[in-house]
């Protein structure tokens, strides 16, 4: 049932791949505007996008933690958000701030089902892990990285959306890395209510119980993909289960993630 079920939403994907190929071919059209482009445009960007975009870079203060950028009026090196909920991974990387470009970007991928920006995004989350600091990279990776998984969708989720975004992106960024790479560690034990709406508390009781371990992650540190980063909720419950079953580090790496909100 589960390889029907696969063959089912995977089908989806490619009919729709194929008329988005014909309608915005890749490398012609900005991946987040949608204005036409060049191709050597870097990410299929134009200029106003790239330079729109909220990017992390190389000697930006960012949490320790979670990998958001700190806030100006924020002295420390962990994020008030942190801080004020401690966090069950090891550490996360997130390549920019969430705002209105970068969520464009990350709904053009996922409802309107644009799967060719998935590589492209890849290629930003490895440009990313390069552009750390060398003290920085072993804080954070320390003996490096054993396997690559995505964040698993709902079976509901999956065949309606067709494909899973993540499992893309991190099959994409495990091929950069040179890392192993499997699906099936991480599997979704029920469909969840949508995120988007519930206050930190809400998406806690949401997602918990919502992940399960197949396989042997015993002494492994497993870096697990996603597209955006928020509260942590979700990468909380996944790496619980994965402490559970014997992980050693649980990294958790995302193209955008949310703002570091000071509160008075």
């Amino acid at each position: 049932m589960e390889k029907i079920f696969r063959a089912i939403a995977a089908f989806a994907r490619r009919e729709t791949e194929e008329i988005l190929d014909l309608i915005y071919p890749p490398g012609i059209k900005c991946i987040c505007c949608g204005a036409v482009i060049d191709k050597s445009r870097p990410y299929s960007l134009c200029n106003n996008c790239m330079n729109g975009i909220r990017w992390i870079e190389a000697g930006d203060r960012t949490c320790i933690k979670c990998g958001k950028p700190l806030a100006g009026n924020d002295s420390r090196t962990i994020c008030f958000s942190c801080r004020e909920h401690p966090h069950v991974f090891s550490r996360a990387v997130t390549c920019a701030q969430y705002g209105a470009l970068e969520r464009d970007l990350i709904f053009n991928l996922k409802y309107k089902g644009r799967t060719y920006i998935a590589p492209i995004l890849s290629e930003i989350m490895w440009d990313r892990l390069q552009s750390l600091e060398p003290g920085e990279q072993y804080q954070i990776f320390r003996g490096g990285v054993d396997v690559v998984v995505p964040v698993p969708l709902s079976r509901e989720r999956l065949l309606e959306r067709g494909f899973n975004q993540a499992d893309l992106i991190g099959e994409g960024l495990a091929r950069l890395m040179g890392a192993d790479y499997n699906r099936d560690i991480l599997v979704r034990t029920r469909h969840t209510t949508a995120m988007r709406s519930l206050t930190p508390d809400e998406r806690r009781k949401n997602i918990r119980g919502a992940f399960r371990v197949d396989g042997n992650v015993t002494g492994l540190t497993v870096m697990v993909v996603d597209d955006i980063y928020t509260t942590g909720s979700t990468a909380d419950a996944i790496a619980s289960v994965l402490f559970e079953k014997g992980a050693a580090r649980v990294i958790f790496c995302t193209f955008a993630g949310g703002a570091d909100v000071v509160k008075s």
